[in-house]
């Protein structure tokens, strides 16, 4: 039998997982919050809690779209990236891009 060889993956982070977020929530326009949830490989439930928390800290937009709730990026998202890009190739870690169409 042929041993199976482990994938190593590299957790993500919680400024991670909000570049991720707010990177296709920018890419998409308006996006859904089951879109928002694919696209960053996350389970619907923890994508809700962090996108009320992105809400709190004025980094998201809640608006209606034909009674579907809808997530848009603000003025302080553009920022947070900024920051987070610089951040990364600061410390040598590439930025990921995110998973779109899934």
């Amino acid at each position: 039998m042929a041993k199976k060889k482990k994938v190593e993956r590299i957790k993500r982070t919680r400024y991670d997982i909000y570049a991720e977020l707010i990177r296709v929530i920018y890419i998409y326009g308006y996006c859904p919050l089951t879109r928002a949830a694919r696209s960053t490989n996350m389970p619907v439930d923890r994508a809700k809690e962090t996108i009320a928390e992105l809400m709190e800290r004025g980094l998201l937009e809640e608006d209606d779209d034909d009674g579907q709730r809808v997530y848009s990026v603000t003025v302080r998202d553009h920022q947070y990236l900024e920051l987070y890009k610089r951040m990364a190739a600061l410390v040598g870690i590439p930025v990921p891009e995110p998973i779109i169409g899934m």
